[in-house]
This record gives structure tokens, C-alpha cells and sequence, in this order.
């Protein structure tokens, strides 16, 4: 799961849910795990967090937890990032290192160098791609950045807290731990994360809308759905309100893959409309060839 030691020796998470809960466990399971502050709004979160042993001590408010620590990570919704900057500006001690878990960069990114450049020095944000359609603390698992990829972006100018954070996800097992920018981070997780849940909501509510409006009489999709209409839809559970929160703050980036989703929907709509079962098996093997190393995946002669 884990390299070792992490190059912090106090660490303060700022919410213990889903996130922050699993950084807490994954830290605390560790040959020499650090010490643990922690800050949440949910009493279970914190009960559930001190039953696992996950954190050291939980303090009143963010300042406090912060103050004590080497490094402070927030684990909170995108639009609850920059009140905890304005709590910390300015008050925490110049060696402190701090970083967030947002899935979203560019709008934090802007607000960053309009006024807490000199405020926050070295800021560096990350993003582990991992997580859950469930929530809560009790839903966090030690190994969930095990073998997954971790964005970093620098917000500061120089980006002198990379190589630390670097260190510190490989400590916790990442695989790769790619440096971009706040703008192609945004278009890359639109793309393999935001569109997903926009498709993933939107089919689950036009299956509910077809059974409501009696479309096709009989038709019942919670007891007769499959397995693909359950993986695909699985994710629709995640928590309304924070995805509502991460498509506002990554909205250009996702109306621009939902733009370009709708042409690929289009022009395989044609190609169902105009091409005989030879000619689509090979135009989806030509779109799906990446997913075998370029193999054909379907002979021509195999029918549905």
C-alpha cells in the first residue's frame, strides 16, 4: 500500500469525510505514521474517526488544527476551499506546507493569485483521482490512493512544494503523480471524471422518466436492470450537492466535453442509422482498439 515514512511528522486534515478520512487512515498505516489533527463539521465523522484510531486529536476550528501542523491538507468541497483560506491567511507559520483535494483548479487557481499569493506562499493543490459515490468517514478505506494517480498544481510561482507532496502521495502508494496546470488539469478531469457523473445522472433520470411517463408498459428499472445500466448508473448516487458544486466550478471545462460527447453521440447515431452489423463492428473496433493495444476486439463474423 505504502512506501514508508511521509516527510511530515504532524499532519492536520481539515474534514475527515469520505476524503480526509481515508488520508488519515492511509497515513495511520504507515510503519511511522505522523500525528493526526483533524477538523469536521460531523460528530460521527469525528466518533468513527477516534474508534479507528485514524486521528490523533480533533480541535475546535481549522486555525488551530493548522497551527499545529507541518502539513495541512483540505479535504472539503471545491466551494469551501478559499473561506479556510481566508481563516489561514496570513497565520500559519512560513514552513507550514499547505494543499486541498479539489477536483476543480482553474476558478481556486484565479482567486489564489488575485489575493492570497503572498498570504499562502508555495501553495501547491492536488488531486487524487479516487473516491466513492458514498460519503462519510465510515465509507473511507486506508488504501484508496493505493496504485492511483495524484495531479498536482502548482498555484504558486516555482511550484517549491512538489517535490515534497511528490514524495508524500508516493509515501501513500500513487502510481503516477503527473504536474499540470490548473487549466489542462480541468479539461482533463471534465473529460475521465466530470462527464462520467453528467452521464451517469442524466441516463439515470431519463430511465426514471420513461418508467413515469409509462413509455413502454411493464417497464420497472430497478428490478430489471443490468449489469451495464448498473455500472453506469452506479455513480448517480454520489452526493448531489457536491457535484452540483463541482459542475458550477468546472462548468467551461464540462459544457465543452459534453459539447464534444454530443457530436461522438451523433455521429455513432448516424452510423447506426446508415451502416449494416459489418460495418459497425468495425467502426467500433477501430474507436475501441486502444482499450486491447490496437488488437481487434469482436471477429467480423460475431452478431450480438
Amino acid at each position: 500500500m505504502s512506501s514508508g515514512r511521509v516527510p511530515f511528522r504532524k499532519v492536520a486534515i481539515i474534514g475527515t469525510g469520505l476524503m480526509g478520512g481515508s488520508l488519515a487512515g492511509a497515513l495511520k498505516a504507515l510503519p511511522d505514521p505522523p500525528r493526526i489533527y483533524g477538523t469536521t463539521k460531523n460528530p460521527l465523522d469525528r466518533e468513527t474517526a477516534r474508534i479507528r484510531g485514524w486521528v490523533d486529536s480533533f480541535c475546535e476550528t481549522n486555525l488551530e488544527a493548522a497551527s499545529e501542523a507541518e502539513l495541512v491538507v483540505l479535504a472539503v468541497p471545491p466551494g469551501q476551499v478559499v473561506d479556510i483560506w481566508e481563516e489561514l491567511a496570513g497565520r500559519l507559520a512560513p514552513s507550514t506546507l499547505l494543499t486541498d483535494l479539489s477536483s476543480v483548479k482553474g476558478s481556486l487557481f484565479d482567486r489564489y493569485n488575485d489575493r492570497f499569493s503572498r498570504l499562502l506562499p508555495g501553495y501547491t493543490s492536488s488531486h487524487p483521482m479516487a473516491g466513492s459515490e458514498r460519503t462519510g468517514i465510515e465509507s473511507s478505506r486506508a488504501d484508496l490512493f493505493s496504485g492511483k494517480t495524484v495531479f498536482l498544481t502548482p498555484f504558486a510561482s516555482g511550484g517549491c512544494a512538489v517535490e515534497s507532496l511528490t514524495f508524500f502521495w508516493r509515501s501513500l502508494g500513487a502510481r503516477d503523480i503527473p504536474v499540470v496546470t490548473a487549466r489542462d488539469h480541468d479539461g482533463i478531469v471534465a473529460h475521465i471524471s466530470h462527464l462520467p457523473h453528467v452521464l451517469s445522472y442524466s441516463l439515470f433520470h431519463l430511465a426514471c422518466e420513461v418508467q413515469k411517463k409509462n413509455l413502454f408498459p411493464g417497464f420497472d428499472w430497478s428490478s430489471q436492470k443490468g449489469g451495464s445500466f448498473s455500472d453506469i448508473v452506479r455513480i448517480a448516487r454520489s452526493s448531489p450537492d457536491l457535484w452540483a458544486d463541482i459542475f458550477h466550478q468546472n462548468r467551461t471545462a464540462i459544457l465543452e466535453a459534453i459539447d464534444a460527447f454530443s457530436l461522438e453521440v451523433g455521429g455513432l447515431r448516424k452510423a447506426i442509422e446508415t451502416m449494416g452489423p459489418t460495418e459497425l463492428a468495425m467502426l467500433l473496433n477501430g474507436w475501441t482498439a486502444p482499450l486491447s493495444g490496437g488488437a481487434p476486439r469482436v471477429s467480423p463474423e460475431t452478431r450480438p
